[in-house]
């Protein structure tokens, strides 16, 4: 679950273990392409991928907390194929991206000559890793179940570690990569949060209420 959504959730569900997605840095794939600098987007339209609650909760945090900035969103519009002839972000002056779509358009982007990695950007800003997803499970749910649920991610998490190279090969052809660099991109993200991750966490949540974006 996007950690976005589960902070407004925690009544009625709970973490599963340690396990979550999120990096240190540079993410690679939550982009944001523009027509012009990030801190010239004041004003601009910016159109927002409906794939990601964290993702766009965190463009919103940093444009308005740390730039000081008021765009104009475009929300429930997909954005997958800016420049496209089914694209539906009409005009926008930029464009939020994650996953394979935003991989995909680096390859090819030629519209937007400004790419921000907006987990690196929250990296600078706070100076702590950047948790984008949490696995979770129903409060109300069997203790057996939870308890199956976390051996399991755990037994599949040491398993595909263990097969990455694979596991990039059969991934890199939908990204657009060769499995080197899909290799790269997976062994680049934490997923079993420690500490420092914890505390991201935490600092994005007060941040976001902070804002009055939660």
């Amino acid at each position: 679950m996007p950690v976005a959504d589960y902070f407004r959730l925690q009544d009625r569900f709970e973490r599963v273990g340690p396990f979550g997605i999120a990096v240190r840095g540079r993410a690679h794939s939550v982009l944001l392409f523009a027509r012009r600098p990030i801190r010239q987007l004041d004003g601009a339209s910016i159109a927002l991928t409906a794939e990601s609650s964290s993702s766009v909760a965190l463009l919103r945090l940093l444009l308005s907390q740390r730039y000081g900035l008021a765009p104009r969103y475009v929300e429930g519009k997909d954005p997958a194929r800016p420049g496209s002839g089914d694209s539906r972000t009409g005009d926008a002056d930029a464009v939020l991206l994650i996953g394979d779509e935003a991989l995909r358009l680096r390859q090819s982007n030629t519209q937007y000559p400004f790419e921000t990695d907006i987990a690196f950007e929250w990296w600078l800003w706070q100076h702590l890793p950047f948790v984008f997803a949490v696995w979770v499970i129903r409060k109300d749910a069997a203790p057996g179940a939870k308890k199956e649920l976390e051996q399991a991610l755990s037994r599949c998490l040491g398993l595909n570690t263990k097969n990455l190279p694979s596991v990039a090969a059969e991934c890199a052809p939908n990204a657009g990569m060769t499995p080197e660099q899909v290799h790269a991109y997976l062994a680049n993200f934490i997923y079993r949060l420690s500490r420092p991750e914890e505390e991201g966490i935490v600092r994005f949540q007060e941040l976001l209420g902070e804002s009055g974006l939660l």
